[in-house]
């Protein structure tokens, strides 16, 4: 059964080749959001069937257990509160208001949830000054906080 699954990866390799990245190039000029999920199946579903089929072929190797990573109050519990509080403001800052802001972007040019990630129009190229400065000030304020947070968290 192995040379039918491994013959079986090799044309579902070939043929996810060509569609993939057809599917990939009508995904992000997608016009319409069920035209945007068709071509997303289209681009991620023959890339999965390799891999099913591959792993049904024995072609996949065998990963190495990776170390137990450590647990949150292994990270955080050596931390003072204020850096912690600092460190989440930071975060809920930057996502935020970055998030905010594409949001905002987005609904001025009246662009759809899914065309935002299309890599041939990236955003930045039809920010406005306002848009700039408040990406600056976010990153500058971020950026400030995240200092901020580090020197609190230093050993006296």
């Amino acid at each position: 059964m192995t040379p039918f699954f491994e013959i079986l990866t090799w044309v579902t390799f070939a043929v996810a080749m060509v569609i993939a990245p057809v599917a990939w190039f009508r995904m992000v000029r997608a016009k319409t959001r069920p035209a945007y999920w068709k071509n997303i199946a289209l681009f991620v579903g023959p890339i999965l069937l390799v891999f099913l089929f591959a792993n049904a072929a024995g072609l996949m190797p065998e990963a190495p257990t990776p170390p137990a990573p450590p647990s949150p109050q292994d990270v955080l519990g050596e931390m003072p509160t204020s850096q912690i509080v600092l460190l989440a403001l930071v975060a809920a800052l930057w996502i935020g208001g970055g998030n905010l802001l594409f949001h905002f972007h987005n609904r001025r040019l009246g662009k759809k949830w899914w065309q935002a990630m299309n890599p041939f129009n990236p955003p930045f190229k039809d920010f406005n000054t306002r848009e700039w400065l408040i990406l600056v000030a976010l990153a500058i304020v971020s950026l400030g906080l995240m200092a901020l947070a580090i020197s609190v968290g230093l050993p006296a």
